[in-house]
């Protein structure tokens, strides 16, 4: 159990995309605009193939293949549902007053999402270190376009600092999501395999129900072109990496 990769990695994903995304808000809007979906597209093919090539696999090799799949299946509804009643609900919109007015919603919103990216990060490096620092780059790619999205909305009607306080201590939940895995996977092996499952179908659910419905709204083929490099990119990344 890579413990301190671990740890290290929920900072870079947590408080560290939180400043990232203060250094890279000072881009223009239309700028951020442009290479937001691109980054996400990244995001989107190392997703997908850290689930399918390596964390199901190693799932399927180490439990029995119904309950496995049954716990990815359990996971991705209580991830819908947990989505369907704002439980995990964050705005992609760079302008939403919704959210705007609701700071505590934005707060809560980046809390339980920062915990369940702390879960996830401590499953991927059971894949292997490699494929955890990857994750940890594709988490990035879609951890700083949501806090630039997050202090745009707090900055409206707020200074800065405020803005970067109320984004940056939930962040810190991805600590104690990273933590809580990994010590349970460490000593509870048995469930090792239902986790992965599990962390599978969180991986499947961000990019199939939460990023690629995005990609579709871009309507420009040169645009289309670049999205679709850089998701080829992402999952050949993961696909090349030698196995665990």
């Amino acid at each position: 159990m890579p413990i301190g990769s671990i740890i290290l990695a929920s900072f870079v994903v947590g408080p560290g995309s939180v400043f990232l995304a203060s250094l890279v808000l000072r881009l223009p809007e239309d700028t951020l605009k442009r290479l937001t979906p691109r980054v996400l597209s990244f995001a989107v093919g190392a997703l997908l193939a850290m689930a399918l090539l390596r964390m199901l696999p190693h799932a399927l090799a180490h439990g029995a293949t119904m309950p496995v799949l049954q716990t990815a299946l359990v996971a991705i509804l209580l991830l819908f549902l947990a989505e369907r009643f704002r439980v995990l609900r964050h705005c992609h919109e760079f302008h939403c007053q919704e959210h705007a007015d609701l700071p505590l919603r934005i707060f809560l919103g980046n809390a339980s999402h920062a915990l369940v990216d702390g879960i996830a990060l401590a499953l991927a490096f059971q894949a292997g270190s490699m494929a955890g620092w990857v994750f940890t780059l594709a988490l990035v790619a879609h951890e700083v376009p949501k806090s630039i999205v997050s202090l745009m909305l707090l900055k409206e009607g707020r200074n800065n600092a405020v803005a970067l306080l109320w984004n940056l201590i939930p962040s810190f939940f991805t600590q104690v999501g990273a933590l809580a895995a990994g010590i349970s996977i460490a000593f509870v092996k048995p469930i090792t395999p239902y986790a992965l499952g599990a962390g599978a179908a969180f991986f499947l659910y961000l990019a199939l129900a939460d990023l690629v419905p995005r990609h579709r709204r871009a309507t420009e083929k040169s645009e289309a072109v670049w999205q679709a490099v850089l998701v080829v990119a992402g999952a050949v990344l993961i696909w090349l990496l030698p196995a665990h």
